[in-house]
């Protein structure tokens, strides 16, 4: 089985090529290597003749790739941090739902039989008591929630009119090695160990529902492998923590005090909780194996000993946000 990987030099797509790797699943990727991290990535790695450099909205590049025989496509490429699509949502549109687009009809045009797309828990929006199903109604928040909402719907379109085997899977808030420094606990790391404060939303009383990225990588594999035509599936940990205690576990990690978190003004539809039941992956033989209070420390230390793969982004983020805020 040979797996295209597109968005292999994000976070959890670089993840899942180590996790393909190590299950010595063959594989080919693509990424348009917008991210100095993705670029510092990509000029280290040792397969370079398995990886193709462009983005999933052009579809003559994507035509490149139909003398190879392709069984599954997994697709993370996707724009996701909920702060950019706020004040430029354009680019979520282009990269979650035409690039989606163009990917899915890539793969009727050439018979690829399995197609996961990776969505997120976002979808269901916000809930202060609830678990989401996967049957649940979508009330996305956010452009970028609502991109990949908008995402699902074409697979929908495509699974009925074409008939094709495609799969969605929902992962909730994943954490771990590899992340841009732009989410909340690669940047509270990145804050600390530049001497500055950790930066709260609000009270930061919001919850979320916390996923290590190796768990992830499992989950969906086993519904490459497993899962069934037209099903979406939720992947959860069960660890939910609010947004203030995640920041008082890196700063005791750190040896450090909450003197060292500054509350902002909180964001735009800031949803205040996901949650979502996950029993159904669980039905397919999947159980998460990461615990936060274990895997948080070791992100931390990863964070520490691979300055060079995130520092560049995190001195683009810190110049962009200062233009968002007029600082």
């Amino acid at each position: 089985m040979t797996v295209l990987v597109t968005g292999c030099f994000g976070f959890i797509g670089y993840n899942f090529l180590n996790f393909l790797d190590s299950k010595n699943v063959n594989f080919i990727g693509v990424d348009s290597l917008v991210s100095n991290s993705s670029k510092i990535l990509y000029e280290g790695y040792s397969s370079k003749d398995k990886i193709f450099i462009f983005d999933i909205s052009d579809s003559n590049q994507l035509n490149k790739l139909k003398t190879i025989k392709i069984d599954a496509i997994v697709n993370f490429a996707a724009e996701t941090h909920v702060d950019n699509s706020i004040f430029n949502p354009s680019s979520f549109i282009k990269s979650n739902i035409l690039g989606v687009t163009e990917l899915l009809t890539f793969a009727k045009k050439n018979n690829i039989s399995n197609f996961v797309h990776i969505s997120t828990d976002e979808v269901y929006g916000s809930t202060k008591d609830k678990f989401f199903q996967e049957d649940s109604q979508f009330n996305p928040s956010s452009p970028y929630s609502a991109s990949k909402a908008s995402a699902e719907l074409i697979c929908n379109s495509f699974i009925k009119t074409y008939d094709m085997n495609i799969k969605i899977v929902r992962p909730s808030n994943n954490y771990g090695p590899f992340q841009q420094p732009e989410k909340l606990i690669p940047f509270s790391i990145a804050n600390l160990l530049n001497n500055k404060s950790i930066e709260i939303y609000a009270d930061g009383n919001q919850v979320r529902h916390w996923l290590h990225v190796e768990d992830t990588c499992s989950g969906v594999f086993e519904v490459l492998s497993k899962g069934k035509s037209g099903e979406a599936y939720n992947i959860g940990s069960g660890e939910y923590l609010k947004n203030i205690e995640v920041a008082n576990s890196i700063l005791k990690s750190l040896d450090l005090d909450s003197s060292l978190i500054d509350y902002v003004a909180d964001r735009p539809g800031h949803d205040f909780r996901y949650a979502i039941d996950f029993q159904k992956i669980k039905q397919l033989g999947w159980t998460p194996n990461k615990k936060f209070d274990e895997e948080l420390p070791k992100t931390i230390n990863w964070y520490k000993a691979n300055l060079n793969l995130w520092e560049m982004d995190y001195n683009e983020i810190i110049e962009k946000r200062k233009k968002r805020l007029g600082l």
